[in-house]
């Protein structure tokens, strides 16, 4: 197992841990007003690791893939620019665990002062073997801007997703993000 995924899911237990640690605190002071036990549910965090990019820059920058899933909006995924610019399409294939069942993806572009890279149109695909990915669930068009984009569609259960930029929003070759993320169907 990955030393940085084996991590974040321990971090994600000890954290259930902590809440139910909490709850079970809770149950027992409030224990004269209810004579049954409380059951408490946890919410499960859904882990997102980088599995494939078609591109990535690491020799000019810290371009890297995992970039676009390490909770950091000041890192991102930019495809590469140094010694090569391959065109778009660009893809990153994320793997999400345990499997969900989701209602929608979030884009947020770099955060710095430079556009290069960010998405304008886009394909969004989801996947049970991170092979076959079938028709696109999701198209469209990216507004200008720094801010975070959230779209939605028909909730989809899958293990992994697959965001395909088409072009880039000032005609360029790169690609660039700085969070990828999931809307959980909840």
């Amino acid at each position: 197992m990955n030393t940085a995924h084996h991590l974040v899911l321990t971090a994600t237990a000890a954290a259930v841990c902590v809440i139910l640690s909490a709850s079970a605190q809770e149950t027992t002071t409030n224990s004269a007003a209810t004579s049954a036990p409380t059951s408490v549910v946890a919410t499960n965090k859904i882990v997102l690791t980088v599995v494939k990019v078609d591109s990535e820059e690491t020799a000019g920058e810290n371009g890297s893939g995992t970039n676009a899933v390490d909770g950091n909006p000041n890192t991102f995924w930019h495809t590469q620019w140094q010694d090569a610019t391959p065109e778009c399409p660009h893809e990153i294939i994320i793997e999400l665990t345990p499997p969900s069942t989701i209602k929608g993806f979030t884009y947020l572009p770099r955060q710095d002062d430079i556009e290069n890279g960010t998405i304008k149109d886009y394909e969004f695909y989801v996947s049970d073997d991170g092979k076959d990915f079938g028709q696109a669930v999701s198209k469209g068009t990216f507004e200008s801007g720094k801010e975070k984009k959230t779209v939605a569609f028909q909730a989809k259960k899958c293990r992994f997703i697959k965001l395909k930029a088409l072009s880039e929003i000032n005609g360029g070759a790169w690609t660039s993000a700085a969070e990828i993320g999931v809307v959980p169907n909840n």
